[in-house]
C-alpha cells in the first residue's frame, strides 16, 4: 500500500510532467499553395574529421545580399551548428525543374579545397522547417536508397581515376500533408535531397 507522502509525490510529478511550453522555431509552420518554404544550410560535417565547417567556406551559391545567420538559440552555436540562409527558393505545391541557382567557376585554390573536403567525406546538412534533409540515390544494385542521418555528401571520388567530383545538381523533394481538409494549409513532413554530378 502506498503511503500518503509517496502518493502525493507521484501526483506532483505527474502534474509537473504534464506542463508544456513553446520552444522558438520548433512548432511546424503551415504554408498555403505558392508560399515560400525557406531552406537553411547548416555546418558541413564529416565522420572522418569530427570538425564542422562553415557551409560557405566552399564556393557554393550564396543568397542575394550574402548569407544571414538563422540560428534559433545559443545551444545550436555551442554544438557546432551554424545555421544560415540559403540561395534556394522553394514554394509550396510548386514544381520547379532544372532551375539554375548560380554558376561558379572555382579558382585553383577553391577547387583544391573542394577536392579536400570531398576526400574527407564532408556532407551538406540542409534544413526545411526544422527537418534535416534525408539523402536519396541509386545503389550499386540499381535500387533507390534513402539515408536519414548525416545529410548528403558534397561530392564523390571516382573509383577508377581517384578524381574528386562535386555534386553540382540536386533534386529537392518535399513531403507534405494538408493540416485540415476543409481549409488550405500544408505542413512539411519530410525533406529529401538527391545530389548529382552533371558535366556541362
Amino acid at each position: 500500500m502506498l503511503s500518503l507522502k509517496t502518493a502525493l509525490t507521484f501526483v506532483a510529478a505527474c502534474v509537473t510532467m504534464s506542463e508544456a511550453f513553446y520552444i522558438p522555431g520548433v512548432a511546424p509552420l503551415t504554408f498555403k499553395q505558392g508560399d515560400e518554404v525557406a531552406m537553411k544550410v547548416n555546418s558541413m560535417t564529416s565522420i572522418h574529421t569530427q570538425i564542422p565547417k562553415d557551409y560557405y567556406r566552399l564556393p557554393f551559391c550564396q543568397p542575394e545580399g550574402g548569407a544571414k545567420m538563422a540560428s534559433e538559440n545559443l545551444g545550436e552555436f555551442l554544438t557546432g551548428n551554424k545555421i544560415q540562409s540559403s540561395a534556394y527558393h522553394i514554394n509550396m505545391l510548386t514544381d520547379a525543374i532544372c532551375v539554375k541557382l548560380c554558376q561558379i567557376t572555382p579558382s585553383r585554390l577553391e577547387a583544391a579545397k573542394l577536392a579536400l573536403h570531398i576526400k574527407y567525406g564532408y556532407h551538406n546538412n540542409w534544413i526545411i522547417d526544422n527537418l534535416p534533409s534525408a539523402s536519396q540515390g541509386i545503389g550499386q544494385d540499381g535500387k533507390l536508397l534513402k539515408h536519414y542521418a548525416g545529410g548528403f555528401p558534397i561530392g564523390f571520388i571516382a573509383s577508377d581515376t581517384k578524381q574528386a567530383y562535386v555534386y553540382n545538381h540536386v533534386n529537392i523533394i518535399l513531403d507534405y500533408h494538408q493540416v485540415d481538409l476543409s481549409e488550405e494549409g500544408y505542413r512539411v513532413v519530410g525533406f529529401t535531397a538527391e545530389p548529382m554530378s552533371i558535366q556541362h
